[in-house]
C-alpha cells in the first residue's frame, strides 16, 4: 500500500513534532513543510528543533508546494482564529488536498462564522477534500472524550469537566499566551480586547451539545486571571508573587431550562496536581480521571498525526467540513 503524502502547514513548536512524528510513521510520508520565518525558510525541518534532518526543506511558498508535493492531507498548525486562517485553509482545499487543523475555532467552526463555514464546505465536497479541527483542548479532553463517555449511559443530565494544566512544564508561547507574569493591568487590557487566553472554550461546550442534540438556549463564558501566590521560576520566565500566573476559564451551556454542560479550565504556572476529570450526572454516574493530564504540547500532534489516514480515507466517500463527532472513533495509527 502506497504510504500517505502529507505536508506540514506551519511549523511552531507542535507543527515540527507533528513532521517528525509524520517521519517515523510506516504508513506516511512528509513530502513538504511551509513556514512563513524567515529563519526557517530553506532549513531542513530537523534543524528546527536541533534534532535530526529529516530529508525535507522548508519554503515559504505553499502554492509550489502544494503544486510540486500534490500531499494528500496538509497538517495546519498557524493559527487560533478560523476566520484569520481562512485565507489558507481555502488555498490547501482548492489544491485538493485535505486538511487536518489545530486552529481551535475549526473545532465547531459554524459557532461564530457559520458563512464561512458554509464556504468552506462547499469548496471542500467539490474538491472531494475533508477539513477538519482537532487537537487536545479543543478536540479531546474537553469535549471528544465527555462525549464518548456518554456511550455508556441511558441518558445524561450534566457533563462536567475539569482541566488543570501546569503551564511551567509547557512551550513558552503557551506561557505567553496564559500571561504568565503579566500585571493584572496587563491581563485586563489584553482581555478587554480579547487578546488573551485559551481559544475554543466555546467551541467545546458546543460540540458537546450538538453531539448529544441538546438545544442551546444559553452559552456564556468567563475569564480571570490566576493570581501567583509566591515567586516562581520556568524555563523560560520569572513570575513574582501578585502577578497573573495564568488563567481560569469557565463556560456553560443552558439547555431546556437547566445548565447542561460546565466547563473549567485552570491553566496556569505552579498549578498543583495537574490533570483532567469528566463527570457525568448519567445513569450509570460517570467519572473519568487522567491523573497528571494530556500533555498538549506532544499529544496535539499525535492527534493530527493520527487522523490523517482516517481524513483521507473519508475524503472518498463523504467530502466536506466536518467536526470530530463525525469521523469515527480516533486511534493510534503505524
Amino acid at each position: 500500500m502506497a504510504r500517505l503524502k502529507v505536508m506540514q502547514f506551519g511549523l511552531g513548536p507542535i507543527g515540527v513534532r507533528a513532521a517528525r512524528l509524520v517521519a517515523v510513521k510506516d504508513t506516511l510520508r512528509l513530502v513538504a513543510a511551509v513556514d512563513v520565518d524567515p529563519n526557517k525558510v530553506g532549513k531542513d525541518v530537523g534543524d528546527l528543533d536541533g534534532g535530526r534532518p529529516i530529508g525535507v526543506q522548508v519554503t515559504d511558498d505553499a502554492a509550489k508546494a502544494l503544486d510540486r508535493a500534490q500531499p494528500d492531507v496538509v497538517l495546519h498548525t498557524t493559527s487560533s482564529g478560523f476566520a484569520a486562517v481562512y485565507p489558507q485553509l481555502e488555498a490547501i482545499v482548492s489544491a485538493g488536498a485535505s486538511v487536518v487543523s489545530s486552529t481551535e475555532e475549526l473545532l465547531f467552526p459554524a459557532l461564530k462564522n457559520p458563512e464561512l463555514a458554509a464556504k468552506l464546505d462547499k469548496l471542500a465536497r467539490e474538491k472531494k477534500a475533508v477539513v477538519l479541527g482537532t487537537g487536545v483542548n479543543p478536540g479531546f479532553v474537553m469535549d471528544t472524550l465527555a462525549l464518548l463517555m456518554t456511550a455508556v449511559c441511558y441518558d445524561v443530565k450534566k457533563v462536567t469537566v475539569e482541566r488543570r494544566v501546569d503551564a511551567s512544564t509547557r512551550r513558552l508561547p503557551l506561557q505567553k499566551k496564559v500571561g504568565a507574569g503579566m500585571t493584572v493591568e496587563q491581563f485586563n487590557e489584553l482581555k478587554a480586547r480579547k487578546g488573551i487566553g485559551h481559544v475554543g472554550l466555546p467551541e467545546s461546550m458546543a460540540l458537546i451539545a450538538h453531539g448529544l442534540g441538546w438545544p442551546v438556549d444559553k452559552l456564556e463564558e468567563d475569564l480571570q486571571p490566576m493570581i501567583a501566590p509566591k515567586d516562581i521560576r520556568t524555563e523560560y520566565l520569572e513570575v513574582k508573587k501578585g502577578q497573573v500566573a495564568g488563567i481560569h476559564n469557565t463556560g456553560s451551556i443552558t439547555s431546556n431550562g437547566a445548565e447542561r454542560i460546565s466547563l473549567d479550565l485552570k491553566m496556569y504556572v505552579g498549578a498543583e496536581n495537574p490533570g483532567d476529570r469528566v463527570l457525568l450526572e448519567s445513569t450509570p454516574p460517570i467519572e473519568c480521571r487522567l491523573l497528571g493530564g494530556v500533555a498538549g504540547d506532544f499529544a496535539t500532534a499525535a492527534m493530527l498525526v493520527n487522523l490523517a489516514p482516517r481524513v483521507a480515507e473519508l475524503a472518498k466517500t463523504d467530502p466536506g467540513l466536518h467536526l470530530m463527532t463525525d469521523i469515527g472513533l480516533p486511534r493510534l495509527v503505524g
